[in-house]
């Protein structure tokens, strides 16, 4: 088979593999344009008075530009792992192709071929828009205040790194979508239910929680109480998404509306592969609302070189968490997107059996609501206790009540917003629904 016959056949014909190939070039752009900028912030030289004049002051030392040099690399990570959630993507209409693909007798190298082709091509219309996108970027940073302003405009050598970023990026995406090539076989793989691992799910909190107290027993060694600070609030990050969606799943189960007790039992079927996403959402929220109570704090202080100084940092961090939230939660979503698909034949029966898709759109917005408001506002809460407890170590420890309003408040506006991200992203599903709800599915091909 030639390369032209695989070009033919990945090119995305549904409008949901429209969609998920734009997803893909998108995210694949964004990664680029983040790893353009970290090259170019790294390339910046020592005691350069240009650069010192009119560029903020974190790129001034070497090891705070390294710091904005990794934080731009991890912007680029998070990406990233948006286009590998989109990469595993599907539709209904893209399985029953590929199936039909295979029975016509294509072999599985072919197939996985036609995988990698169809990333390449994402991967090369991202590379080629990264370019645009980072000088978008770098002009719309020469509009900021020179305390915020921390990348400087594009130059020739960034024009000579751009067809390299093209190329890895094409090769990269090419060389993912061929292993993860889907319709290798030609029924659709099934997925056996798990329940989610709520006891060692409590176990790990458990730990967590007693290093943390652990902490306050060295609490006289301020640096080496961190250690075992910060490695308790991460474990309780990791553990948290767990037991909040046993819990909520649960209560779903036991509600007397069918939709929910619908909603419930995917909720839990769904905490396992989800769970990663979910504590990435959670240590986002952590990461803002310690922003949020530290921005309170020196503010408080009215030390205007602090304020000054710290706050544009603290933006900066707080975009950066908002930023890998998101994608965390489009990858959520094109996950939930791919559940849809690997149960329409069961949504098919429920919607032949008299369970409109209103209803299931219904009962998919339950299931997202409960998984993300709970998991932003319990980040959102850490984050705040966690900067009160580590106030609390100073020697002359200030008043912690405006702090902690600020935090209860932060955490119910935050969690409202979270509960409204989840009610637009059921509202975006309603083509996978429409699509898993079809009353072919119910065929065995």
């Amino acid at each position: 088979m030639n390369l032209a016959t695989l070009f033919a056949l990945a090119r995305p014909r549904s409008a949901t593999d429209r969609t998920r190939f734009r997803l893909l070039a998108a995210t694949i752009a964004i990664a680029g344009a983040f790893l353009l900028a970290a090259w170019r912030i790294k390339r910046l030289g020592l005691g350069d008075y240009y650069v010192s004049a009119k560029y903020s002051d974190y790129i001034q030392e070497s090891g705070i530009r390294s710091g904005v040099v990794f934080a731009a690399v991890l912007l680029s990570l998070a990406s990233c792992l948006l286009a590998f959630q989109a990469l595993k993507l599907g539709t209904a209409a893209r399985d029953r192709r590929l199936a039909a693909f295979r029975l016509a007798g294509a072999t599985p190298n072919q197939v996985r071929g036609l995988g990698a082709v169809d990333a390449g091509l994402a991967g090369l219309i991202g590379g080629l828009l990264a370019g645009p996108l980072y000088l978008l970027l770098t002009l719309a940073i020469q509009a900021l205040p020179r305390t915020a302003r921390m990348l400087p405009p594009a130059n020739s050598v960034d024009l000579a790194t751009w067809p390299i970023v093209v190329v890895v990026l094409t090769a990269a995406a090419a060389a993912v979508g061929a292993l993860l090539g889907r319709g290798v076989i030609s029924e659709p793989r099934e997925r056996p239910a798990k329940a989610p691992r709520v006891t060692r799910a409590a176990v790990v909190g458990a730990v967590g929680i007693g290093l943390v107290l652990v902490s306050h027993l060295i609490r006289e060694q301020y640096s080496a109480a961190l250690v075992p600070l910060g490695l308790g609030l991460v474990l309780v990050c990791l553990a948290s998404p767990t037991l909040l969606i046993a819990w909520q799943g649960n209560l779903l189960e036991r509600s007397s509306d069918p939709l929910k007790v619908l909603a419930g039992g995917r909720l839990l079927r769904t905490a396992r592969p989800h769970g990663r996403t979910l504590a990435l959402l959670v240590l986002c929220g952590a990461a803002v609302g310690f922003v949020a109570a530290m921005a309170v704090d020196l503010l408080r202080s009215k030390n205007l070189y602090d304020v000054g100084f710290h706050v544009p940092g603290l933006v900066f961090a707080a975009g950066a968490a908002v930023f890998t939230a998101l994608i965390a939660g489009v990858s959520l979503l094109a996950g939930t997107a791919d559940d849809l698909l690997d149960q329409r034949r069961q949504l098919a029966a429920l919607n032949v059996l008299g369970v409109g898709e209103a209803q299931l759109r219904t009962s998919v917005r339950y299931q997202l609501a409960a998984s993300i408001t709970w998991a932003a506002a319990s980040g959102l809460l850490i984050g705040g206790l966690l900067f009160a407890d580590l106030s609390a170590r100073e020697i002359r420890p200030p008043d912690q009540t405006i702090g902690l309003l600020v935090t209860v408040g932060v955490t119910f506006v935050g969690g409202a917003l979270a509960w409204l991200i989840a009610d637009a992203a059921a509202f975006l599903l309603r083509g996978h629904l429409h699509d898993a709800v079809a009353p072919e599915n119910l065929r065995s091909t």
